[in-house]
């Protein structure tokens, strides 16, 4: 049997297309080597996760193993195994990354009442920047929000940044603050603007958890499908 070792990084949203090419009239078969489960056999599935699908044009010599909404659980061995004698077994190490954002200064921020109020989000993990980053003020967007101070710098690049600026802020402007990038992760971080109190007696108090707060900022979830694939002829 000739074999192969093939290493994939995916990211959980973005789409990803390589191909497997098997001349001839033979049937293709997908296995995940952790619990040996035959995912795939020709154009049948043998699983009861709909996001696994093996797809197979008319008159090509193109097969393709599709799993819709990539999640970490997936990462691990592969095999693409073509029934030909002897069998050819090609096998994929698929690593699945979860990009995400990162505020810097959390997860608690204090500052003074009249000061300027200053996040930087950094989104990692991600080969192409965000479409876009939206800024929540516990559950409302305020990128737009110019009348009340409020400024956001966005950088697009293999790190994007994106810094939210609120000039002059006062109490009512505490709260959680969430960066929500289109293709990550959000982060989140709870400010305090203190009107002549003691940051230090403060931290004794209660407060909402940044990560209880980010659950409540909206993150869209885009469908993503990836397809895992081999090249190879019949020798």
């Amino acid at each position: 049997m000739s074999k192969r070792l093939i290493s994939l990084h995916v990211h959980t949203w973005r789409n990803r297309r390589n191909s497997w090419l098997v001349e001839g009239n033979l049937q293709v078969s997908w296995i995940r080597r952790r619990d040996l489960h035959v995912l795939t056999v020709g154009r049948f599935t043998y699983t009861s996760d709909q996001r696994f699908q093996a797809i197979h044009m008319d008159n090509s010599d193109l097969w393709m193993l599709q799993i819709q909404y990539p999640q970490k659980r997936d990462a691990g061995m592969y095999e693409c195994q073509v029934s030909t004698l002897p069998k050819i077994s090609r096998f994929i190490a698929l690593n699945v990354i979860v990009s995400k954002a990162s505020i810097a200064g959390g997860p608690t921020l204090y500052l003074n009442s009249g000061s300027t109020l200053n996040l930087t989000c950094e989104v990692m993990e991600s080969p192409v920047p965000p479409d876009y980053v939206f800024w929540y003020h516990d559950a409302r967007v305020i990128n737009y929000d110019i009348q009340h101070g409020v400024s956001v710098q966005t950088e697009k690049s293999p790190r994007t940044q994106s810094r939210l600026l609120i000039a002059n802020a006062q109490p009512h402007d505490s709260g959680n603050y969430s960066c929500v990038p289109s293709n990550a992760e959000p982060a989140s971080i709870v400010v305090h603007v203190l009107n002549g109190e003691n940051p230090a007696a403060m931290q004794h108090g209660k407060h909402p958890s940044a990560a209880m707060c980010a659950r409540s900022a909206p993150f869209t979830l885009f469908a993503v499908a990836l397809c895992l694939q081999v090249c190879s002829r019949r020798r």
